[in-house]
């Protein structure tokens, strides 16, 4: 129940309720939406919760902000590791870097720029990452 009530209080801060057409994707999952800081759409999420796991998870399936090198992506960042501190949440996903331009982030980067919140590789050389609580 406390990946619901994470959800529920990220996608109230954040979330325009439309999906971003330009970034949609058939995996399964939600499709990404949009996410609003003040007037400024700044990006896209997908979330899933899994009610299944014995402690609560959520799975960030899709993260992509729209600005790179502002702070929009660790602003999000943070919210979702301070969401999942309080709903007692564990985070996961697939450190996978989006290939747009020759100076998007590496992969290394990527990966150490979430375990500087706390997230660790499951299995080295693979893209699965989880924050504990």
């Amino acid at each position: 129940m406390n990946e619901y009530n994470f959800l529920n209080e990220f996608k109230k801060e954040f979330y325009t309720k439309e999906v971003d057409q330009k970034h949609s994707y058939n995996h399964g999952y939600d499709h990404p939406y949009i996410i609003k800081i003040g007037c400024n759409n700044v990006g896209c999420i997908a979330l899933k919760g899994f009610d299944n796991y014995e402690t609560p998870a959520v799975r960030i399936v899709y993260l992509f902000i729209y600005e790179q090198n502002a702070g929009v992506g660790s602003l999000i960042l943070g919210k979702l590791c301070a969401l999942a501190d309080k709903y007692g949440v564990i985070l996961e996903l697939d450190a996978i870097p989006q290939k747009l331009t020759k100076d998007s982030i590496s992969r290394e980067k990527l990966v150490s720029w979430y375990q500087s919140y706390g997230f660790s590789l499951e299995i080295e050389g693979e893209y699965l990452m989880r924050r504990k609580i």
